[in-house]
């Protein structure tokens, strides 16, 4: 493979290669950008090491056999080249976004007989959300879920999110809130959604309905650690005026506190008085440790967990 210089900030692995980001190329008829036939995953980067990478490499390689592209990756040893591109980018806080497609082909429906997947992979400096931000908290814009039924599988298939995405930020929220037509909470546009309610935490369980996020996954086991009652079980919108707690979960904001929900022809739900509540804060401050242990990064500052 080509080499690249340490400190190059924005590159690309494509196709076997490395290079600058802007020199990157895809073919007109790759089927990635014609049909969306592709899948894709985004890890964190924090202390110059990837979060939880074979978590998200183990989850990419499930919804690539969904897909039926099972055998994509041969060739494209990301265990390795992830690090590297990592370390040569010299990004230290940031993310890499990996991309697989079924790669170029006269343009039809039917998988073609012969193609080459695409395969790419960049890393990029991000700001995360601050102490000060996260205590601040988030609103949420509740929109009618509208996705194919197939959300369990990380497509590059994103329209929908982004005009729902594009309506939260019109309504000046930070997020979206898919809710099914039965009235559901399923979860955020691009991270999962919990309600403490009744004592329980709640959360939609993992089907075809919903990403099972990696941040989702580890929550959930700190939860149980810390002997907080888990529930896997949708809860109706409805009942969000009863919430004591609400929180978002991914891979960039971790746990995220929820502090107001919108949603056209609603009143605005404030919720926990507009603060981030104490098991929310409990959580984030085991998010926060845990993935502080997992990089072998300080300890982080306490956010004001009991």
């Amino acid at each position: 493979m080509p080499t690249m210089e340490q400190g190059d900030s924005s590159m690309l692995y494509l196709n076997g290669a490395f290079m600058a980001l802007e020199q990157g190329r895809i073919a007109v008829e790759d089927r990635g950008f014609q049909l969306g036939d592709g899948v894709y995953e985004v890890l964190k980067v924090d202390a110059g090491k990837l979060l939880w990478m074979e978590d998200h490499l183990d989850r990419l390689l499930w919804s690539l056999g969904e897909i039926r592209l099972h055998e994509a990756l041969e060739g494209h040893p990301l265990h390795s080249i992830l690090p590297r591109l990592v370390e040569s980018s010299g990004v230290v806080r940031g993310s890499v976004y990996v991309q697989v497609t079924r790669g170029v082909a006269p343009r039809d429906f039917l998988f073609p007989e012969r193609t080459s997947p695409t395969v790419l992979a960049y890393a990029q400096e991000e700001e995360f959300v601050g102490a000060d931000e996260l205590l601040a908290g988030i609103t949420l814009h509740a929109v009618e879920d509208i996705r194919w039924a197939r959300c369990d599988i990380k497509s590059t298939n994103l329209l929908a999110a982004v005009l729902a995405k594009q309506a939260a930020r019109e309504a000046g929220a930070g997020e979206v809130l898919y809710v099914s037509p039965e009235g559901l909470v399923r979860e955020g546009g691009s991270s999962n959604v919990f309600v403490f309610l009744d004592g329980v935490l709640r959360t939609h369980p993992a089907s075809n309905r919903i990403l099972n996020g990696i941040t989702r996954q580890h929550v959930l086991e700190l939860a149980r650690g810390l002997a907080i009652t888990v529930d896997e079980t949708a809860v109706q919108f409805d009942d969000l005026i009863r919430a004591e707690e609400v929180f978002i979960a991914s891979t960039t904001r971790d746990v995220m506190p929820v502090v107001g929900v919108s949603a056209p022809d609603r009143d605005y739900l404030t919720l926990s008085g507009g603060r981030p509540g104490p098991v929310t804060l409990r959580l984030a401050d085991a998010m926060r440790a845990a993935i502080a242990v997992e990089l072998g990064a300080p300890s982080p500052t306490m956010l004001g967990s009991s």
